[in-house]
């Protein structure tokens, strides 16, 4: 069990949120949250009615920062 632990650490993707910016830095929200791999980063919306796949966290906030003042958080 411990070398299955370690081998789920070791390949555990890196989770990131991308946060919506409300007003003059006076609010925010999770708008969606991903998972990074080495291969693409998923993406899923808060509210679950949005699943999508992407090159990289960063094609991610590129392509969906399009309709909203996004950021990348790393979590």
């Amino acid at each position: 069990m411990a070398a299955l632990q370690e081998l789920a650490r070791e390949n555990a993707p890196r989770v990131f949120a991308l946060c919506e910016e409300v007003g003059d830095r006076q609010d925010g929200h999770v708008e969606y949250w991903g998972m990074a791999f080495d291969d693409g980063a998923d993406v899923v919306s808060a509210s679950g009615q949005l699943r999508a796949s992407f090159q990289s966290a960063e094609a991610a906030l590129d392509r969906l920062s399009r309709r909203a003042n996004l950021h990348l958080v790393w979590v």
